[in-house]
């Protein structure tokens, strides 16, 4: 009789597992497919001749076509349409947490306001002892640019980790 508890709880916790990885996996879809809709003008597509200058080749060619360290500056800015992280916060151990010896990985899913805000959090996946809320205040401190779309600030919700390892 004994078991009939524990395989209870076995399968309620595989079943409550399995709806979260399903979860996670749509949600990082969804961003990964965000990521690919990304357009970019080519700064390899510029020509000299197109821009009005003529051909005969009095200028210097590094105004016409940017070295590589200005290309993927160009690039990145101009396809900057995700949030960029400038700092985010270690998440704090909880004593009970670390008394329980208890480890593993807190997923949150961040709102980040177009006016570099921190909006609502949800949590994706938690661990108990206190991490979860830890990884939640955590989040709240994270400094950020917001995302841009045709040139303006948007808000974007995005997942966000936060790793709790006893040494």
């Amino acid at each position: 009789m004994c078991c009939k508890g524990f395989w209870k709880r076995i399968v309620s916790f595989a079943l409550a597992f399995s709806v979260g990885l399903l979860i996670v996996g749509v949600l990082q879809k969804k961003f990964s497919a965000d990521e690919n809709q990304i357009k970019v003008k080519s700064v390899n597509n510029l020509n000299p001749l197109t821009e009005g200058r003529g051909a005969s080749g009095c200028c210097d060619a590094r105004s016409y076509y940017p070295n590589s360290q200005e290309k993927s500056s160009i690039i990145s800015h101009l396809k900057r349409e995700n949030v960029r992280i400038i700092s985010k916060p270690k998440a704090n151990y909880s004593d009970e947490a670390r008394t329980n010896h208890v480890q593993g990985k807190v997923v949150l899913l961040v709102t980040f306001l177009a006016d570099a805000q921190i909006g609502g959090i949800s949590i994706i996946s938690g661990l108990p002892d206190g991490l979860t809320e830890q990884a939640i205040a955590a989040a709240k401190e994270i400094k950020f640019e917001p995302a841009m779309k045709d040139g303006k600030t948007i808000t974007v919700r995005k997942p966000v980790e936060y790793n709790f390892t006893i040494y």
